[in-house]
């Protein structure tokens, strides 16, 4: 994986990211009252944002092989499924299995996006209503950051187990915790950011370990993806980078709030960054935890 990353950044074009950074640093951030709190459709905007870098990044939206099971038709569940971008793209695709979105918070969709998606309020920390061996396939992702080792050993992974489907598939998916290669500038706002949102209270590593031990000889596989924010010529040329610029201009309502910014120095402060990313060539990671439950 490294040697790849160096070949990678071997073929960095220095005038590209400078007709990159020219054409992105110029972009306005227009918002009717910056003094507004972050509402509902600013989030839904960067949920969908985050939703289609990973799905660009991984090149899927899984990696479980659940494909044939879904055009032929099959039980899915998302907890924590936010605004249900997920969900909603593949029940509009496969439509002959059925979606579920379980979450606490009632920001998904209240209007029916299709006969079989559907979406309902519940902590699973209080159980998932489903009965045993329901589901044939079950995701999560961007999750750790809400549950601790002991909420996800005696309860999560427990539920998450008895209601799939033997020879069912479960998949976690979520960042790592660490954002290689950042300025200064970009590890603060990150920083800032995990502080808004939550700070991780359990590791991929650790999350994995706590699915092999409740299966027993139950093997899992983590499956590992770089993600560039840095415009980089060989593969998407300078997508993730305009995904970057887009992501800072959703976080503009809260996170100048957090940093007492006006739009200006929000602004200004944006572009700094984006010039970090690009010099330092800033990346993340992101793990798929995947398994399927003994038959």
């Amino acid at each position: 994986m490294r040697n790849r990353l160096e070949e990678i950044l071997k073929n960095i074009e220095i005038s590209h990211i400078k007709k990159i950074l020219k054409k992105k640093l110029l972009k306005q951030y227009h918002h009717e009252d910056p003094s507004l709190k972050s509402s509902n459709l600013d989030d839904n905007n960067r949920s969908s944002l985050i939703h289609a870098y990973y799905q660009y990044i991984w090149n899927s939206n899984f990696s479980s092989p659940v494909e044939n099971n879904l055009k032929g038709g099959a039980n899915v569940i998302d907890l924590g499924c936010g605004h249900g971008t997920w969900l909603t793209e593949l029940s509009t695709k496969y439509h002959n299995s059925n979606f579920i979105g379980i979450d606490h918070n009632e920001i998904f969709p209240s209007e029916k996006i299709s006969e079989n998606l559907k979406f309902i309020k519940h902590n699973i920390l209080n159980g998932i209503p489903y009965e045993d061996e329901t589901f044939d396939f079950i995701h999560i992702r961007f999750m750790t950051r809400y549950f601790s080792d002991a909420e996800w050993k005696t309860l999560i992974i427990p539920e998450i187990f008895r209601v799939c489907k033997p020879g069912g598939w479960i998949e976690i998916m979520d960042t790592d915790i660490t954002l290689y290669n950042s300025g200064p500038k970009t590890e603060n706002l990150y920083q800032k950011i995990n502080d808004v949102f939550g700070h991780r209270k359990i590791s991929m590593d650790r999350l994995q370990d706590i699915m092999n031990i409740y299966q027993d000889l139950g093997v899992t596989i983590m499956k590992e993806k770089i993600n560039a924010w840095y415009p980089f010529k060989p593969q998407n040329s300078d997508k993730t980078f305009e995904m970057a610029s887009e992501f800072l201009t959703s976080l503009y309502p809260l996170m100048s709030k957090v940093l007492k910014l006006n739009q200006e120095n929000y602004t200004r402060l944006s572009n700094q960054i984006l010039e970090e990313i690009a010099k330092n060539k800033t990346y993340g990671k992101t793990y798929r935890i995947i398994t399927q439950k003994h038959l």
